[in-house]
């Protein structure tokens, strides 16, 4: 007999697949925009370094910047090792969740709707 809450009835019955769905989204939006932010610090870093010229301080804060863009991309692998630890420990494939998607069965034809026929005047 499954247990249901009176004050939600609505509860998803899907063993934790629309968790899984949204955690997948929500990192994987993260992990896009963490990337590009690694990408452009690195940039940024980059140019400040060959911008510097001879001035030690504006040198060092450089390096900082690429260093912190190096660490932020640990920080985005490590999250992926996280994640798939957790999917696996859990048993649910978080990084691969089942999308719903539309699908027709085998029996329905689509039927074409008849050509238009215009007649030239």
């Amino acid at each position: 007999m499954p247990i249901e809450n009176p004050a939600i009835p609505n509860l998803p019955k899907d063993g934790g697949q629309a968790f899984t769905k949204y955690v997948a989204i929500i990192w994987q939006s993260i992990v896009i925009i963490g990337g590009l932010t690694v990408f452009l610090y690195l940039i940024w870093g980059a140019l400040d370094w060959i911008l510097s010229g001879s001035d030690p301080e504006r040198l060092k804060r450089a390096k900082n910047k690429m260093f912190n863009g190096l660490f932020g991309l640990a920080l985005l692998v490590l999250s992926y090792v996280i994640i798939n630890i957790l999917s696996n420990v859990l048993g649910l494939d978080i990084l691969n969740p089942n999308w719903p998607t539309l699908q027709s069965s085998p029996t329905q034809s689509v039927s074409q709707p008849p050509p238009n026929k215009h007649i030239a005047l």
